[in-house]
Order: C-alpha cells, then structure tokens, then sequence
C-alpha cells in the first residue's frame, strides 16, 4: 500500500476528520486558558470575587451559627467553642503531665545512682572491715 498525499486522513474513516478537529480544538483551548489562569490578571480578578463572595456571606454564616449555638443548647450539646475549650485544657493538662513523667524519670535515675552509690559504699567498707577481722587475728 502506498502513502496517502491527503495529509494523513483516511478517507475509510469519517469520523477521523472529526476527531483531529475535536483534538486541536482542545489543544487550543487548553492553552488558552493555561495562559489566562497563569496570569496576575486572573489571580487578582479571582481573589477580588472571592473577598466579595466572603463578605456577602458573612453575615448569614453569623446567622447559622448563632442559630446553631442556640439548638445546641437546647439539644445539651456542646458548641464548637465549647469543644474547642476542652480540647485546649486536654492539651495542656497532656503537657503537664508530660513534663511530670520527664521529672519522675529524672528523680528515677538520681535514686538509682543513689542507691548504687550507699551499695557500692557499704560493700567498701564491709569489704575493709572483713580486711581488718582477718589482719588481726
């Protein structure tokens, strides 16, 4: 079989025109929007609805959680502050108790190097006094 001189299209396929078409169509809009998204312009447009977007919520997601607050107390449930409270004296009461363990560890240690210590003392001088029973006798 020969090269086909049509630039590659298979005159059997119908539906290959069309695809090569639909293909470079989304390549370029690909591109496109690759160049407009990567713009300053596009970041300040975007940032500037967003900080719209927010204040205009604002005061309905002040509404909701007030709204929320007051259903939680009816259902005798805590709010988010409330956990968030607890959560806040659980942590410290963990590093508390952390920096307790670490001084027990460390009132441990001085103990047993204590203890060592009167051992290996008291072994001396029943060892020197044991030297002295037998030197004189």
């Amino acid at each position: 079989m020969s090269q086909s001189t049509n630039g590659g299209l298979d005159p059997n396929d119908p539906f290959g025109t069309l695809r090569t078409i639909r293909d470079a169509n989304l390549d370029a809009w690909a591109k496109g929007m690759t160049s407009l998204v990567g713009s300053d312009t596009f970041a300040k447009a975007i940032g500037l609805q967003l900080d719209t977007m927010l204040a205009a919520t604002a005061p309905v997601q002040s509404a909701v959680q007030q709204t929320m607050e007051r259903y939680l107390a009816q259902a005798n449930m805590p709010s988010r502050n409330e956990v968030a409270s607890l959560a806040s004296r659980l942590t410290n009461i963990e590093i508390r108790l952390d920096d307790m363990q670490a001084q027990l560890d460390t009132i441990l240690t001085a103990l047993q190097t204590l203890t060592v210590s009167i051992t290996d003392a008291g072994e001396t001088k029943a060892a020197a006094s044991r030297r002295a029973r037998k030197a004189s006798e």
